[in-house]
């Protein structure tokens, strides 16, 4: 058979991996696999309802298609396993024992599942929404953290939904589903159902769950200008404001809004259209110089005058603040030759464009925006009229919002809300950030063959994972800033262009550095990330292959000592164990004769065969006093951190820590004349462990001056009780004894484990005990 022959069968073999592999979860929940997880719920609640074999009891198959179903929504809705099924299929979940087999009942389905799932008014909150939305603005929020399982949530429903209603587009109402998303309520404190919080304050409320004492604090919240317009400073009052104006009339007659109702349109139309009342028995000539008694009227920018009113009929605040976003100004409908200037990477000033396909009616919502963003650039983009140039810029899914940043770079909005708000606090949390999307104009030339470093976030936009990383590697590139370039490619857009580099899960996180290749494996947040890019900018760990291992290992100095990892880079243990090794390394980097490196088994395979590594990872420690490989201590702990190791590693190296006992601790430590430090803990001790290698170094810091010992309380009990040490570590100071004098047993308790803090103290005593007795003398 012909190598073309043999790679189409391979191809053709991976291509039907997962058909292969068992069902297609998507299909059979009705969905596409970019779907959100509020869409994966929702496709499941309708089929459980419909499905369910409580409600088909003459289908005998009822049981089994209901386990189908639950079983794809199980997998689909939790973020790991969903990676492993869009990977793997079926055979990569194996591992992670069945899942659906287990059901509620139909009433469950359909009266507690999600209670707010389906309310418009009511935002679902996930962490990814929260952090974005909620912690990464000043908006306020009113968010009720609930379970499906509790009763009392269940009774507040039918309130939260009413009090949502009556705050559509005043402030943000959210809930958060602590049953699915356990984590983002503990991180909250919540800890009782229902609970109801407001923020940016994260006020508990406290007060009647009523819809009229809800709505009643929550607007107390609101932060709104409305205007009680007073004859004397009237017109001083028009003057000093330049935007549109809505003014209701209140006297004998007929009707005008309330002070609630001015409130609610007031944060509904904030910084587009001022708000005022005027009390027409107490300010008539207002009144009758616009020749209004009673009733609502909305005025034009600097056109506050009599016949140039359009007349509100509603007293419902949501109707008249939609009758006056139809009076507003809409979006600016940019030309082609517009956005060619907006697109180049020399423009001067950001641009935030709304692309969209056909020029109807666009959301009323959106004409906030331009108020919103005054300090920016805000247009439209008809992509019906400039399809290539659409094209070009890989825009394909409407409506999109896409950041043009002044001096180059862009960004897209990925948030699953269009709103005004929502666009708004992507615009102000990104236009500073340097961070850019990528597209295949970039590869290789600019990243991976580019003078500078790039840091690359290979993501899709259904992927929850991705979405929590994202806000992180947005912090960690302002970080940076200069000094490394930081990039995202949507591989939803960009297929080719990811299956070009071998990107197959996500988010996959590549930095490029002078072309070498450095993935990215360890927690996604800020800090490690950072961590990351130092680390590989300044590598603290040295890599091993053939022509090295045997050089600096095999024949290394015999006082040397080295640490080797043998990994393999699709190993989840050896990546998780990869940043733990990196710091190991920066803790030993004064150690001049501790190395710690590594060895990629998939790349050099025949040396770890000749080393007989069969596992991955396998920690090796090449001690002092040792010549070859063969001499080696292995480590066979579960705790895989890096102080783990490190104290591992302080049990084979030379110390300067003196073994106390019963017998020997009063004549050397409590009549000795000079300092002594010792460490009291109990070999099963974490944090004993832990504290070991600072203790070390204590040991190392005061020699000439000061002595360092530590205490075995499991095998010398009779010192420790003598001590009256009641927990571990515990560390004593003792200053040292005066002639003729015994020191007390306690001695003198220092509450901290940091070495240098423990060697500034003793430093300072210890001078401050020789002065003393040499006054003495």
């Amino acid at each position: 058979m012909s190598a073309s022959n043999i790679l189409f069968l391979v191809l053709l073999a991976s291509s039907v991996t997962l058909l292969s592999a068992g069902e297609d979860f998507y299909a059979l929940l009705g969905v596409d696999k970019g779907a959100s997880v509020r869409e994966i719920r929702r496709a499941f609640k309708k089929l459980a309802i419909s499905k369910h074999p409580d409600k088909n009891v003459d289908d005998k198959d009822a049981h089994d298609v209901f386990i189908k179903i639950n079983r794809a929504y199980e997998v689909l809705k939790d973020e790991d396993l969903r990676k492993k099924y869009d990977q793997f299929g079926e055979e990569g979940l194996k591992e992670d024992g069945p899942h659906g087999r287990r059901y509620e009942s139909w009433q469950y389905y359909q009266q507690d599942f999600g209670i707010y799932d389906d309310d418009p008014e009511i935002i679902t909150l996930s962490r990814v929404d929260f952090e974005q939305s909620v912690e990464g603005t000043g908006e306020l929020w009113f968010i009720n953290y609930y379970s499906t399982h509790c009763s009392h949530c269940h009774d507040l429903a039918p309130t939260w939904r009413d009090v949502a209603r009556e705050l559509e587009g005043v402030i943000r109402i959210g809930a958060v589903n602590c049953e699915d998303d356990w984590q983002l309520c503990r991180r909250q404190g919540i800890f009782s159902y229902p609970s109801l919080l407001f923020y940016p304050q994260k006020e508990k409320y406290q007060g009647q769950r009523t819809v009229e004492a809800l709505v009643n604090r929550a607007l107390e919240l609101v932060k709104v200008d409305f205007y009680n317009l007073r004859s004397s400073k009237f017109k001083e009052t028009l003057a000093e404001n330049s935007l549109p104006w809505l003014i209701t009339f209140c006297g004998e007659g007929g009707d005008c809004l309330g002070k609630k109702t001015c409130v609610k349109v007031a944060a509904m139309l904030s910084e587009l259209v001022n708000v005022g009342t005027v009390n027409c028995d107490k300010e008539a000539s207002i009144c009758k110089k616009l020749d209004h008694q009673h009733g609502t009227y909305y005025y034009k920018a600097g056109k506050v005058y009599k016949e140039n009113e359009m007349e509100i009929t509603s007293l419902y605040a949501k109707d008249v603040a939609t009758a006056v976003m139809h009076e507003l100004p809409d979006m600016e409908v940019i030309d082609k030759a517009t956005l060619e200037d907006v697109v180049k990477k020399d423009r001067m000033e950001s641009w935030l464009i709304h692309f969209v396909e056909g020029s109807g009616q666009q959301d009323l919502e959106l004409r906030k925006l331009p108020a919103m963003l005054r300090d920016y650039n805000v247009g439209r983009a008809d992509c019906t009229i400039m399809g290539g140039l659409c094209n070009q810029l890989h825009v394909h899914k409407f409506p999109t919002f896409l950041l043009y940043k002044a001096n180059g770079g862009q960004e897209v909005y990925y948030g699953s809300r269009a709103t005004a708000h929502d666009v708004a606090a992507f615009v102000q949390d990104s236009v500073d950030v340097p961070l850019e999307n990528l597209s295949p104009d970039d590869f290789p030339e600019r990243v991976v063959n580019g003078d500078s470093p790039w840091f690359v976030d290979f993501f899709a936009p259904w992927c929850p994972p991705c979405m929590r990383l994202l806000p992180e590697f947005k912090k960690a590139s302002r970080h940076y800033r200069s000094k490394v370039n930081f990039g995202t490619v949507d591989c939803t857009v960009h297929s080719h262009l990811c299956n070009m580099y071998n990107i197959r899960s996500y988010p996959t996180t590549i930095m490029y550095n002078q072309s070498i290749p450095h993935q990215f494996r360890g927690q996604h947040d800020m800090h490690s990330l950072i961590e990351f890019v130092q680390d590989t900018l300044n590598p603290p760990v040295i890599s091993l292959d053939m022509s090295t291992f045997g050089p600096r290992v095999v024949d290394k100095a015999r006082d040397d000592v080295w640490l080797v990892d043998f990994f393999a880079p699709w190993c989840g243990p050896c990546n998780a164990l990869a940043p733990e090794w990196r710091r190991l390394a920066k803790m030993f980097k004064d150690r001049n004769n501790i190395h710690v490196a590594q060895v990629n088994c998939q790349d050099h395979r025949n040396l770890c065969m000749q080393q007989n590594v069969n596992s991955y990872p396998t920690i090796r420690m090449y001690p002092a006093g040792s010549s070859g490989s063969g001499q080696y201590f292995g480590y066979s702990s579960w705790h895989r951190d890096a102080h783990s190791i490190q104290a591992w590693v302080y049990d084979f190296l030379p110390s300067k820590v003196v073994k106390l006992t019963s017998a020997n601790f009063a004549q050397k430590v409590l009549d000795s004349s000079e300092p002594w430090i010792v460490d009291f803990f109990a070999p099963w001790c974490g944090h004993c462990q832990m504290f070991k290698p600072e203790f070390e170094k204590v040991a190392e810091k005061i020699e000439g001056f000061g002595h360092a010992g530590s205490v075995d309380c499991d095998e010398e009990p009779q010192a420790c009780q003598r001590a009256q040490v009641m927990a571990y570590p515990t560390v004593r100071f003792y200053a040292g004894a005066k002639p003729g004098q015994r020191q007390n047993h306690y001695g003198w308790d220092i509450d901290s484990q940091d070495a240098d803090y423990i060697t500034s103290f003793i430093r300072r005593h210890a001078k401050n005990k020789s002065k003393k007795m040499k006054d003495e003398l």
